[in-house]
């Protein structure tokens, strides 16, 4: 904050350059300047306050139509204010910056200079903005009133303004006499949360460090009302010894720093403290006094240090020539003082050894002080007066800053106009209108009109200048008072011929701002859907660095579970006991309480021609069938035929008992047959089972079934014919149970064909090891084989052996056993 205080008090007035003294002597010496206060009503007039080198108003003037857009009457307004430039004969004009209107009546303003500088020879004028949050202040204050009781508060912001623009630390320190009104000033975002005695001692502190690195000058100050305030921040003095100070000097003119004491009745110590920062400008009456006039009095050198300074003037001469012994050293500074290059050649470092060799303590930073001011009294240390830059101005103008205004901001706007670019004579020369074959027209490339039946029509449009041209985007006005413009390809997501497709004058659209051009006062937008949303949060905008992620991710995370998803099913007027108007998840929460088999009818995410029919397969395990309804009478009605893959059902009630309660039965069967599991396809436990079964008899073949709950509606049959574990799916349907494209009607037969299929498999392929076998080994191992045929018939049950129907049999049926012959001997 004292920072902001130091940018805003520590630079210096316009351009020295700008302040040279001209050869008429009716005009005082110093910065004049041209002060105009405006406000954003214009049916208000635009006040005028002339200043004269000291701050003092020598003029005013009040033009009505000066912004008024009747060109008549702003030309005699124009004619009014140029005689009083020609008068008064400004070298600066400050404009309140405001409002918007600013930048018309500076542009009016410039306009009118440049005009007199070419008309009367004048030398060139500054117009400078100025912000106007000390003249606010200014106009509504005590001291105003005082000093300024006949103006009224435009003419006195006008004058606030001037000063400023003369000497910002005269007008601060101006304003500081009041400590409420001083803390009205927003320096910064965060200045309500620091203390309120803190704050004003840290401010106070800044101008006190500027006030004496600059110096005052006390005749001045005694002059003039408005540069008083700035002896109480003089180091030594304070408010209470300044105010005494100004008492005391009853308007009389101190001519020598030796008055201080003697005039003044300052005491030492109070001389000593603040002698080295009071100025005594001996130029203003050198030539009408009496008094000794020391040249070194107009200088910050401490009257204490005056003799060093003497030393080093003669120094300085006499190495240059040799002179005598006898010297003035008051013209030795003088003459120093029009040439202080000689000082470069003395040692300085040497003086100052000297000078504590002598019990004067370390005196080497004084002495080059010393000589830096004397090549330059009082010379100006702020910085240097520089213009708002285009942020300054942006903000000053429109009241919008980087932290209000930031890429990123959602904002709203009515649409002004349609910007458009005209084609050159270049362009329409060249130019191949096209043929319609819908309307069979022709079309303008540029205006895209397409109501032309002739190709002459199209060229009589160019040459006629009725072409408009290609549209570019849209111009938009925000609430703010800012242009904003939005291209054509930002008006949407999709592709947009011409923006008279999307947006009509007056319409009101939500925006976000891409960029700002601070120097043109207009906003880049974009109203494409995705923009708006955000979705990959491109236009977040700059983060802090102590920024918590992680908390983000979180509280997003918070969000999103709290957010109910939207619903997608549509609510259907159907009357049945098994229907009921929820989700997916709802109904599979509803069945958990349910019976295997039992089913709910709900609608579907699928559209309103669309049903879903959930039934429980296994515990936890569910099965969602798709019914297309077709023939509807109404949307939210039931269709009078539903389908079912490729089968056709006339109501609900045939669904449930020709579809559902079948292969709910047959589910049954399978979870109550004797070599069900429970592990639910699960690998990893099923292959151990079925390996231990393999190892106490190694000629059967071991199975299992299982349900799935990746494929509800399917259950997985797990079987072991060697080594391995192979599992495959099997399906219940209405018809049966349905494995490898056969149906089968039971469990047990279905079992008993993969077995056998298994067996006969395992068959072909020993009989063919069989044959490569040798002519003595083939009788033991058909002898063997014999045995174990017999075996296994002696095991197999007659009712299964002789009860399965031929149609039941896998398609793929073993080849029989081929007899064997006798090989060759």
């Amino acid at each position: 904050m004292c920072a902001a205080a130091a940018r805003l008090c520590g630079d210096c007035a316009v351009p020295a350059e700008a302040a040279v003294n001209e050869d008429d002597q009716s005009y005082t010496p110093g910065l004049r300047v041209l002060s105009a206060c405006i406000i954003p009503d214009r049916s208000k007039p635009v006040t005028f306050a002339m200043l004269d080198g000291n701050g003092e108003v020598t003029d005013f003037l009040r033009l009505g139509h000066l912004l008024d857009r009747n060109d008549a009457k702003k030309e005699k307004d124009c004619e009014a204010l140029k005689n009083f430039i020609l008068r008064c004969r400004p070298l600066a004009v400050a404009v309140d910056a405001s409002c918007r209107e600013a930048m018309s009546l500076s542009d009016t303003i410039k306009a009118c200079v440049t005009q007199l500088e070419q008309e009367h020879q004048m030398a060139a004028i500054t117009t400078e903005f100025v912000d106007p949050d000390l003249a606010r202040l200014y106009e509504a204050s005590k001291r105003a009133d005082v000093h300024h009781w006949e103006y009224n508060e435009l003419l006195r912001h006008a004058i606030s303004l001037g000063r400023r623009l003369q000497d910002p630390l005269a007008e601060f320190c101006y304003l500081a006499s009041d400590d409420d009104e001083f803390l009205c000033l927003k320096l910064h975002i965060f200045q309500n949360d620091v203390p309120r005695e803190d704050l004003l001692w840290a401010l106070q502190v800044e101008l006190i460090n500027r006030v004496n690195e600059v110096g005052i000058d006390i005749n001045k100050a005694f002059k003039h009302t408005h540069w008083s305030p700035q002896l109480q921040f003089v180091g030594g003095l304070g408010p209470r010894k300044g105010t005494d100070v100004i008492k005391k000097s009853k308007g009389s003119r101190i001519e020598n720093r030796s008055q201080l004491i003697t005039e003044l009745k300052m005491g030492p110590k109070v001389f000593l403290n603040c002698a080295g920062f009071i100025r005594i400008n001996t130029g203003d009456f050198e030539d009408n006094t009496s008094e000794y006039i020391d040249a070194l009095d107009n200088s910050r050198i401490h009257p204490e240090t005056y003799d060093w300074a003497r030393k080093m003037a003669v120094d300085a001469l006499e190495d240059e020539a040799d002179v005598g012994d006898e010297v003035d050293t008051s013209a030795a500074v003088e003459e120093i003082l029009d040439g202080p290059e000689r000082l470069k050649d003395l040692d300085l470092d040497a003086f100052a050894v000297e000078l504590e060799r002598q019990g004067f303590g370390n005196r080497q930073t004084t002495l080059y002080d010393i000589r830096d001011e004397l090549f330059g009294m009082y010379k100006e240390r702020r910085l240097p007066y520089r213009g708002l830059t285009p942020e300054e101005k942006f903000r000053l103008l429109t009241g919008e800053t980087k932290d209000t205004l930031v890429e990123g901001k959602l904002v709203t706007g009515v649409v002004a106009s349609i910007t458009r670019r005209r084609p050159t004579r270049d362009m329409l020369d060249q130019a191949n209108p096209e043929r319609t074959e819908e309307s069979n027209t022709w079309k303008c490339p540029f205006c895209l009109q397409d109501t032309f039946t002739d190709l002459s029509e199209v060229w009589i449009h160019f040459d006629d200048n009725s072409c408009v041209g290609q549209a570019t985007g849209v111009r938009v006005r925000l609430d703010n008072g800012l242009t904003g413009f939005i291209g054509l390809k930002f008006l949407s997501d999709s592709h947009v011929r011409t923006p008279e497709d999307r947006v009509k004058v007056g319409m009101v659209l939500h925006c976000r701002v891409m960029r700002v051009n601070y120097e043109r006062f207009s906003v880049d937008l974009t109203c494409r859907s995705s923009d708006l949303a955000n979705k990959e949060s491109q236009f977040s905008g700059p983060r802090d660095t102590y920024y918590d992620e992680t908390a983000e991710e979180a509280d997003k995370n918070k969000e999103r579970k709290a957010v109910k998803p939207k619903s997608l099913y549509v609510d259907r007027v159907i009357v049945h006991p098994s229907f009921h108007n929820i989700s997916f998840k709802q109904a599979e929460k509803k069945l958990e309480q349910l019976d295997q088999g039992d089913a709910i009818i709900r609608p579907s995410s699928k559209g309103s021609d669309h049903l879903t029919i959930s039934w429980k397969v296994d515990e936890g395990v569910y099965q969602h069938i798709d019914i297309l309804e077709r023939n509807k009478t109404y949307q939210f009605t039931l269709g009078k035929s539903l389908w079912i893959e490729n089968e056709e059902f006339e109501d609900l009630d045939e669904i449930l008992a020709r579809h559902i309660q079948p292969i709910a039965s047959f589910a049954r069967d399978i979870l109550s047959y004797k070599y069900f599991s429970k592990e639910f396809g699960n690998k990893q436990a099923i292959d151990p089972v079925l390996t231990a079964e393999k190892r106490q008899q190694k000629s059967r073949i071991p199975y299992l079934f299982s349900t799935s709950r990746e494929f509800p509606g399917k259950f997985i049959l797990s079987y072991m014919p060697r080594s391995k574990g192979i599992h495959e799916f099997v399906t219940v349907t209405p018809n049966g149970i349905r494995y490898r494209s056969k149906t089968h009607t039971h469990t047990c037969t279905h079992t008993h064909t993969h077995t056998h299929t298994h067996t006969h498999a395992h068959t072909h392929r020993y009989t063919h090891r069989l044959r490569r076998c040798s002519p003595t080994s083939r009788s033991t191992t058909r002898t063997r084989y014999r045995d174990r045929r017999r075996r296994q018939q002696r095991h197999t049950s007659p009712a299964i052996r002789y009860r399965c129907p031929r149609a039941w049999w896998p398609p793929s049926r073993p080849p029989r056993l081929q007899p064997l012959r006798p090989g060759p001997r």
